[in-house]
């Protein structure tokens, strides 16, 4: 029985050992991926106007029919997020009316922690998360591809005037990292430790999302709008572009 559990001991530390050596391994022979989507030196700005990031996901700055904004990235999100996280976000406004638009870039450094599940930050800013739909946007640049996304519909109740209000949210997202695309968070990370593991590449994964609010009742119409804004700004800013249909 001793001698048993002197060989279980035994294994166990060679176990141990084996897995440091392999962790040990990983961090000095890992090489970082390049980003599916376009960096650029302008800074990212706080909300009190002071230089957060000196770099920043090139959203596009001209869009045909939309007057364009930079949006600051708040304090509370800069600070929650690993300081190797690269921002990019504007505000799109169709010059012949609603809805306005914003688009918004994450991008991973070193640190996998800076992308994590929509429901999150969503949830958190008190929206209600109503259906979730896996859909396609059809792509026309560089070249025509089917671009996986995902499609929440929201509800926000609030006071407006003193009395209640609803407001719907319309947000459309996906995950890009150099030559991937995917709207699942699960296939994006499986993703992840499959390059790490099999490649020693350590992609650097951004996740793109648009979002819009609107009265009830106008859901499809502002999804649409998005749909036509990500059509008319992501060959600008994304470098992977899906498999032709």
């Amino acid at each position: 029985m001793k001698r048993s559990s002197h060989a279980w001991f035994v294994a166990a530390l060679v176990v141990v050992g084996v897995g440091a050596f392999g962790l040990q391994h990983l961090r000095t022979s890992v090489r970082l991926g390049k980003p599916g989507v376009k960096v650029t030196n302008l800074p990212v700005l706080d909300e009190e106007s002071r230089v957060a990031r000196t770099n920043s996901v090139a959203l596009p700055v001209r869009v045909d029919g939309y007057a364009t904004s930079v949006e600051a990235i708040p304090r509370l999100e800069l600070d929650y997020l690993p300081p190797d996280t690269s921002y990019g976000r504007r505000i799109y406004e169709p010059r012949s009316g609603k809805p306005r638009i914003q688009a918004s870039v994450v991008l991973m450094g070193t640190d996998r922690t800076s992308i994590h599940r929509p429901e999150y930050c969503l949830t958190g800013q008190g929206w209600n998360i109503r259906t979730k739909r896996a859909m396609t946007v059809e792509v026309r640049q560089p070249r025509p591809y089917p671009l996986p996304v995902q499609r929440y519909d929201m509800r926000f109740t609030g006071m407006s005037g003193g009395r209640p209000a609803e407001r719907s949210g319309i947000y459309v997202f996906w995950f890009v990292a150099d030559g991937q695309l995917t709207n699942s968070h699960l296939e994006r990370q499986w993703w992840l430790i499959r390059d790490l593991l099999l490649g020693q590449v350590l992609q650097r994964w951004a996740y793109v999302a648009y979002f819009a609010d609107c009265n009830p009742g106008e859901e499809e119409a502002t999804y649409e709008a998005i749909v036509s804004l990500i059509q008319a700004s992501i060959g600008d800013f994304q470098l992977t572009a899906g498999s032709a249909p």
